[in-house]
């Protein structure tokens, strides 16, 4: 119920700050994505620190707010497109604890034919607490749709992305 809330206020506070621009360039598209959470009871894990799970939760909210903003932008309509997590990975530095106020930052960190890839920033007071990695495909009701309906042309990909897919293929040959 708290992820419902927390998207319901995220999607009213980006269509009260949007207006409509056809014209989106690659920095707007890799500019970070910010939002403030607060740690609250129902985010805590039997042992007292934000459990593993809760890191996605806020990582979707996060991806979910730069698509709505992408799409509002060039006029297709905040949830025209959906996306599924396709791989992830987290890797956790220190532990966040209850009522901390979290800032997670999300970044389009590159693309192929088929998926974008974003890195999640994690912190408290400006520290560092957790780094995330996503690589997530795009859908809508006619199916999967490559990262060209956001205007993303070609590929674009880092050495950490190509490790990361790199890894994740020796693990499906297995």
């Amino acid at each position: 119920m708290n992820m419902i809330i927390r998207f319901a206020i995220l999607l009213n506070l980006l269509r009260q700050q949007q207006a409509k621009d056809d014209a989106i360039n690659l920095e707007r598209l890799k500019a970070p994505f910010s939002r403030h959470y607060r740690v609250l009871p129902h985010d805590m894990g039997f042992r007292n620190h934000l459990p593993n799970y809760r890191y996605l939760s806020f990582i979707e909210l996060n991806v979910t707010g730069w698509l709505y903003q992408i799409l509002k932008q060039q006029g297709k309509g905040g949830l025209s497109l959906n996306w599924i997590i396709s791989m992830q990975e987290m890797v956790y530095l220190k532990e966040v604890k209850f009522l901390d106020k979290l800032t997670v930052t999300s970044t389009l960190e590159g693309w192929d034919n088929k998926y974008l890839y974003f890195q999640h920033h994690f912190y408290v007071k400006n520290k560092l607490m957790a780094i995330g990695l996503t690589k997530f495909l795009l859908v809508n009701k006619k199916g999967k749709q490559s990262p060209e309906v956001i205007g993303l042309q070609g590929k674009q990909l880092t050495e950490v992305i190509t490790t990361w897919n790199a890894n994740q293929t020796a693990i499906k040959n297995q």
